[in-house]
């Protein structure tokens, strides 16, 4: 569902990104403005810009300071680090084996970040602590190896993983983008660490993937990082499903009820298997209308009042109010930006 078309990305978001190419002298300016970014909207943190220009910004950065990482770290990591790391995950035979094997290589670089993986209480708990003595310049580092961590671990069984926890250890700043890039998980701001956990059943899931595989996969780097794996489920897609294809002028009757009818279960049972899975209706409803507007606001003349009609709410201001939830700014203010 999610495309390189419809994801944007704070400018607030784009400075933390920044933050190492201007200690190292970069002219941030002609960076943005060579990946087509005005570098007017640095005064502007909630205005959003495509997802395509932003991954192309990081490519650009990594590119002019040599560095995986953006210059966020003590030490440069290396172009090819990830890859080397990656290529000895991929030989592991289940996950458990292949991220233990991601870990234990990523600790060879001795870098600020030190990696651990451990399966307890049947959860699984990847952690990244901060070396002491060494710097971390922004946090989009640490959010960065997260990402990592979590797409790259999904892509290896083929099958995105469901995050019970998202820690965090520093205090999320507005505009944060963890509803992208965390999907909605429970976020743990200011924690001792940062880390992910999920079900520790996905640790016995075979790794699928290959080094020939693994060629395309980092081709398409850091694109997969915003343009991540769609719900895994059998429930979770059938809702996907039958609320994206819902006719326009059906969408604002659609309801719970509506869609367990059609499916032939009860809402207890299907709130009991979509929390098994790692979603929610109201979840999966919210991604699906905010990727409806996005689009409409993006490719249609369409007014906010009509947009909100077409993806399932009566009137417009409620509309408005989720808009600035998901993406920090109004309907009016997103499409403005897109013009701009």
């Amino acid at each position: 569902m999610n495309n390189l078309s419809t994801l944007t990305i704070s400018m607030a978001t784009v400075a933390r990104s920044l933050t190492g190419a201007r200690l190292h002298g970069i002219n941030c300016s002609h960076l943005l403005r060579s990946c087509g970014i005005d570098p007017a909207l640095q005064g502007s943190p909630q205005t959003r810009i495509p997802a395509r220009q932003f991954i192309e910004l990081c490519r650009r950065t990594s590119g002019r300071l040599e560095d995986e990482q953006y210059g966020l770290l003590e030490r440069k990591q290396r172009i090819g680090s990830y890859h080397a790391i990656a290529t000895n995950a991929v030989h592991g035979k289940t996950l458990g084996e292949a991220m233990r094997r991601f870990t234990s290589v990523s600790n060879l670089f001795d870098n600020s970040l030190h990696l651990s993986c451990e399966l307890n209480d049947h959860k699984v708990k990847i952690r990244v602590l901060r070396r002491t003595g060494m710097q971390v310049r922004d946090s989009f580092a640490i959010d960065t190896i997260l990402m990592i961590l979590h797409r790259f671990a999904s892509w290896l069984i083929n099958e995105r993983i469901a995050l019970q926890m998202v820690a965090l250890d520093y205090q999320a700043p507005p505009l944060h983008e963890h509803e992208h890039l965390f999907y909605g998980s429970t976020v743990v701001n200011g924690a001792d660490y940062s880390g992910i956990e999920f079900d520790g059943a996905y640790f016995d899931r075979p790794v699928v993937q290959t080094e020939l595989s693994l060629a395309d996969y980092f081709q398409d780097a850091p694109a997969n990082l915003y343009l991540p794996f769609e719900e895994s489920g059998q429930y979770t897609l059938y809702i996907r499903r039958y609320l994206d294809q819902l006719p326009r002028e059906d969408a604002p009757q659609h309801s719970l009820k509506s869609c367990c009818n059609a499916l032939g279960i009860s809402s207890d049972s299907l709130r009991r298997r979509l929390k098994q899975e790692g979603s929610s209706w109201q979840g999966i409803r919210n991604s699906v209308r905010r990727e409806q507007a996005i689009k409409l606001l993006a490719s249609s003349d369409s007014s906010v009042e009509q947009i909100a009609f077409s993806i399932g709410y009566t009137e417009a201001a409620p509309f408005i109010r989720a808009f600035r939830t998901w993406t920090g700014i109004t309907p009016l203010q997103f499409r403005k930006s897109l013009q701009g």
